[in-house]
């Protein structure tokens, strides 16, 4: 999936587009994707007065709206009716989900609201929700209380980590390899885009009770249920055995916890992999993931240098990492025949 990044739009646009109104402009797109505008639009035209009835926009705001999205090159206007442009079809219907659109558009209004605290923040050294007093987000139990949510969320996953999942699968041998569990695996793209590369080859998602039943139906979809399983539990727990492939994908920072559970399940020659957008080492990089932390992104800005010590701290030897696609990177690590710890011990 591409990202409709401000390259995309015409330069007549990007030219009345400053840094400070760059905010109100994508302010205004996100709001016309909750309303889900070019979805309404979408193969027809409408006239101002019947999209202000669909999608409950007051008279006062209606035509000034409208206005700035034609201005910004997302709708046209012939006579007084309404379609979406070409771009606008690309990118915000061909390459997107309804649960893209939904999910995505209500975590940057969350985005937005963290950001009005940035330079309290700043200061304090606190959280948006500390500042306001208010209970830190917990997707986990949003996920487990509003099955909505948890749809939403999962497959837009899905739906944005699909060419992610086509070069990881591409980048790692697993010929040798009989069966990967893919902790936090969510949606299961990793998972199927894995099997499909390699025939011989079983999965199981590891990920809470509602992602799972998700997956599974993902699975049934790309007809692998034979040798795609999913296993409700907590990562943050004990793993099961019987995996010579222990896999973290899209998680942010392993915690070292997560990676002596992965050590301790695995077998000798066991196969552990981080597939992740870390910071480069001098930590000035991807500059999306440095921003999104001042929004409240959990994801954390550990670097490919402190996931590399990280594995190797564990005991995992032959340790490497590797670009596997755009920005995002792959560390594997091999659990040797005997720990180290056991030989100094000898």
């Amino acid at each position: 999936m591409e990202r409709p990044t401000l390259d995309k739009f015409p330069a007549s646009v990007l030219a009345q587009i400053d840094i400070q109104t760059a905010f109100i402009v994508s302010r205004l797109i996100v709001a016309a994707e909750r309303l889900q505008i070019f979805r309404a639009l979408d193969g027809k035209s409408m006239t101002g007065e019947a999209i202000g009835r669909k999608l409950g926009i007051h008279k006062f705001y209606l035509k000034p709206f409208l206005c700035s999205l034609v201005s910004l090159g997302l709708l046209r206007v012939t006579e007084k009716s309404y379609r979406n442009t070409p771009f606008a079809e690309k990118y915000f219907i061909d390459e997107r989900s309804i649960h893209w659109t939904r999910q995505y558009s209500r975590e940057c209004v969350q985005a937005y609201e963290a950001l009005t605290t940035l330079e309290k923040a700043l200061a304090s050294g606190k959280r948006y929700e500390s500042i306001k007093g208010l209970k830190k987000r917990n997707y986990l139990e949003s996920m487990n209380r509003d099955r909505r949510e948890a749809e939403d969320f999962t497959q837009m996953l899905f739906h944005l980590h699909q060419p992610d999942a086509e070069a990881l699968a591409g980048y790692l041998d697993l010929s040798e390899r009989k069966a990967v569990l893919d902790v936090g695996g969510g949606s299961g793209v990793m998972s199927i885009a894995l099997a499909n590369k390699n025939p011989h080859l079983n999965a199981c998602i590891l990920d809470i009770a509602p992602v799972c039943e998700i997956a599974a139906r993902n699975v049934k979809r790309a007809r692998l249920s034979r040798r795609i399983h999913t296993l409700a539990g907590d990562i943050r727990q004990s793993l099961p055995r019987g995996f010579d492939v222990v896999m973290f994908c899209d998680i942010g920072a392993a915690s070292m916890q997560h990676l002596k559970n992965a050590y301790q399940c695995l077998p000798a020659k066991g196969l552990l992999v981080l597939a992740d957008r870390y910071l480069t080492d001098d930590g000035t990089q991807p500059l999306d993931r440095l921003v999104e932390y001042f929004a409240g992104s959990s994801f954390g800005l550990a670097t490919r240098g402190d996931m590399v010590q990280a594995v190797k701290s564990c005991g995992f030897q032959a340790v490497r990492a590797r670009k596997a696609y755009r920005d995002m990177w792959c560390i594997t690590g091999t659990k040797p025949t005997i720990h180290w710890s056991m030989v100094r011990s000898s």
